[in-house]
């Protein structure tokens, strides 16, 4: 599926999730983290892949075989390598944090293998969740 790289267009993410989840047999739990993860993504994606331009395409895939969810969302914004994030310091008071990497350290959590690679000028995140 592609979504353009608005805010709006999370709704419309949210709907496919959800009958991909269902379509899938994933229970409620798995389905409301997996959303998680690839909403905190996708919405990386639309605020900072993209500065300034707007009717930009995000490709979102999901494969399911043998337990193993896998997701791709590629778009052709400003490369951006969330692997190489470093983890935040949760343990530090909150107003002691600098701001922003909880959401990728949240994919991180949520998902069992987070991926990234830059091929023909393209960000191609690769989620992984494998289903016990």
């Amino acid at each position: 599926m592609y979504i353009k790289n608005e805010m709006d267009q999370i709704h419309v993410l949210n709907h496919f999730i959800e009958e991909s989840m269902t379509d899938f047999g994933l229970n409620e739990t798995t389905s409301m983290n997996i959303k998680l993860a690839l909403e905190e993504a996708v919405v990386n994606i639309i605020s900072y892949a993209y500065p300034g331009e707007k009717n930009k395409k995000i490709h979102i895939r999901l494969e399911y075989d043998n337990n193993r969810l896998t997701i791709v969302v590629t778009d052709t914004g400003v490369p951006f390598d969330p692997t190489e994030m470093k983890e935040p310091d949760i343990s530090s008071p909150l107003e002691e944090r600098p701001i922003g990497g909880l959401g990728t350290y949240l994919v991180k959590q949520l998902m069992t293998e987070v991926c990234y690679q830059r091929t023909d000028n393209k960000n191609i995140l690769t989620l992984i969740k494998e289903i016990h």
